[in-house]
């Protein structure tokens, strides 16, 4: 399950967000050495499910699942280095960071523009980075240079490549870094190399996609720059919607301009950072979304499943999700010769509904 953690600068409406896409309040908190952030696990709504649900009829129903981090935010200059600590522990826990910017706050009332506001903090995670780099550096340096250890000489030069850019203010997402370079680097947990979400936080008036909001333009092409997955929504509207009934609530997004719910839409934005798809099994006991690593392999896929599956792995019985819905399920699938039989080294595709066949 992916875990995806929130920051933001006081008064982005970071909390606000958090209970938006989990309809749960996250109160103000103190920040203290055993800080525990508010957590929740939210399933990701999928109308690809649900079609193969009204086709299944199934005895239960399983939607993938994605979790969310509100983690209260850290003076950088502070001398509290436990706290600091353990506030950044929460935040390489993540497999993902969002960053929240506030759009809402008239121009007027801002100390800061909210392109300055996101920058400062994307050049945070760099900064911190860069101290983890260093002490990276010494720790690994008398092993690389008296050639006594070949991962520590792996890594030391990894380290050296990074330490220059990341001292210019670079996030390693920016950085041309290869396979091997990633995986000896994957210990350490850097911040800036976490794929990255800009959760664009506008006013209500400004729910409606099109519509002006204070420095949008720019943090838009800050995310074009950097190549960044970007989500606008209403944090505070969006959180009203989250208490209402489904019915009410449609006719409130009517009236604001808004077509999709926020979920949604930054589960998506989500997912395509991380690099993930989604496959399905359907059967009568159960239909269940199974989140994967895009490029993954069949094996890979039966593995996620239960690791059995992977091990005695023989076949997936494979339909692509538009000839399933097609064909109004497998024996129609099958009668229409759109069900294939792959071995384990298929690449699965977005959509695919499997059937694994194994023997252990």
């Amino acid at each position: 399950m992916p875990v995806v953690g929130f920051f933001g600068a006081p008064g982005s409406g970071k909390s606000t967000v958090f209970k938006a896409l989990t309809r749960l309040s996250a109160p103000a908190q103190y920040l203290t050495a055993d800080l525990k952030p508010h957590q929740a696990v939210v399933k990701i709504p999928d109308a690809r499910l649900d079609k193969l649900v009204e086709l299944v009829q199934p005895r239960s129903i399983v939607n993938a699942t994605c979790e969310f981090m509100d983690i209260p935010g850290f003076d950088p200059s502070s001398t509290e280095k436990k706290l600091k600590t353990a506030v950044l522990e929460h935040y390489r826990r993540c497999d993902a960071l969002a960053l929240v910017v506030n759009l809402w706050e008239p121009e007027a009332e801002r100390l800061f523009s909210p392109l300055s506001e996101a920058n400062s903090l994307l050049e945070e995670l760099s900064l911190l980075d860069l101290v983890t780099v260093e002490n990276a550096i010494a720790r690994t340096e008398k092993a690389a240079k008296h050639k006594t250890d070949k991962e520590a000489e792996a890594k030391y030069a990894a380290l050296k490549k990074i330490h220059p850019l990341l001292e210019e203010g670079q996030s390693l997402r920016q950085m041309d870094l290869e396979p091997e370079e990633e995986r000896v680097l994957r210990d350490l947990a850097l911040l800036s190399a976490k794929p990255l979400i800009v959760v664009l936080n506008v006013a209500d008036n400004a729910a409606r996609e099109g519509a002006a909001a204070p420095g949008l333009a720019e943090l838009q092409a800050l995310c074009e720059r950097q190549s960044l997955s970007q989500v606008r929504m209403a944090a505070r509207l969006e959180a009203e919607l989250s208490e209402m009934e489904e019915g009410e609530a449609a006719e409130y997004m009517a009236e604001f301009g808004v077509s999709e719910p926020a979920l949604p839409r930054f589960i998506h934005s989500a997912f395509s950072a991380l690099g993930l798809i989604v496959f399905f099994t359907a059967g009568e006991q159960e239909v269940r979304a199974w989140p994967l690593r895009r490029g993954s392999n069949a094996q890979q896929a039966a593995g996620v499943i239960h690791s059995d599956l992977a091990r005695g792995f023989i076949r997936a019985e494979t339909t692509a999700y538009g000839d399933y819905v097609q064909y109004n399920g497998i024996a129609g699938a099958k009668a229409a010769g759109k069900v294939r039989l792959e071995g384990k080294d298929y690449i699965v595709a977005d959509g695919d509904v499997m059937l694994i066949r194994f023997n252990v």
